[in-house]
């Protein structure tokens, strides 16, 4: 069983199958629906999601964590327009057979992205170029 994701002390929480735990956090800059869809991208990224994996239904992942469904609603559509999942009115919303995560090319390109918003936001707080390469290259190496 892999260890679950633990959420925020002051975030609400809901547990998808026995193994992943999603969480909002009021705290943080990011809008609740990009938290989940970020978070639930990343289950699916690292495996723990797998094709054809069944999701919580709107209205109970939102009465979990605490939102509105619309929230859930906007998290799921902006994944299935992204190709991460797919709905089926009675079989509910699953995870896609093919994600863009299988597309070698797609996932360097989402990397190169999702480094430059990290990078961008640490130059803003001050971070020089190249204090950020050695603690990447570092962080890089410990993983």
């Amino acid at each position: 069983m892999d260890a679950p994701i633990r959420a925020p002390a002051r975030s609400n929480a809901a547990g998808i199958g026995t193994r992943l735990i999603l969480s909002v956090d009021p705290a943080l800059d990011a809008a609740p629906f990009q938290q989940i869809a970020d978070q639930l991208r990343e289950f699916i990224e690292r495996g723990d999601l797998r094709s054809g994996d069944a999701l919580p239904t709107v209205r109970q992942l939102a009465s979990d964590l605490g939102v509105a469904p619309n929230t859930v609603a906007r998290a799921y559509t902006d994944l299935q327009e992204a190709g991460w999942l797919t709905s089926d009115g009675r079989r509910g919303t699953r995870v896609a057979e093919a994600t863009p995560a299988d597309d070698a090319r797609e996932r360097a390109s989402m990397l190169r992205s999702e480094l430059d918003q990290v990078v961008i936001a640490l130059r803003r707080r001050g971070y020089s170029k190249k204090e950020l390469s050695v603690a990447l290259r570092e962080t890089a190496h410990a993983l």
